[in-house]
């Protein structure tokens, strides 16, 4: 299972998915699904490899403050890294958020194959 720094699952991330299957159609379907009245998405910005990848959507996730944590360091997810849970995390993913859930879970299998 491949994980993004925060937890996200990204076999279930639909941008993820449309990216690799290379679905344009379904990237312009997410773009217009997840355009707002103050913030319009394309299908370019519907584009990402997933957040250990250098190819991610700026507008999604490039400026995600978690991503940007997470590539300073060696760590494949937040899970590893010595000061998890962090503030970072608990401002942007909140104290029960499944993917919170999802690394407090792999934070114990790290623990337990150090």
């Amino acid at each position: 299972m491949d994980f993004a720094y925060c937890g996200l699952n990204c076999n279930e991330c639909p941008v993820y998915l449309a990216t690799i299957s290379k679905n344009t159609d379904e990237q312009t379907k997410l773009a217009n699904e997840y355009s707002t009245d103050t913030v319009k998405f394309s299908k370019e910005d519907m584009y990402c490899l997933g957040c250990h990848s250098d190819t991610v959507s700026q507008k999604m996730c490039g400026d995600c403050d978690i991503r940007l944590c997470g590539v300073k360091k060696p760590y494949g997810s937040c899970a590893e890294c010595d000061k998890f849970p962090c503030s970072i995390l608990k401002e942007n993913l909140g104290d029960n958020s499944e993917n919170l859930n999802h690394l407090k879970q792999l934070a114990i299998k790290h623990k337990k194959a150090e």
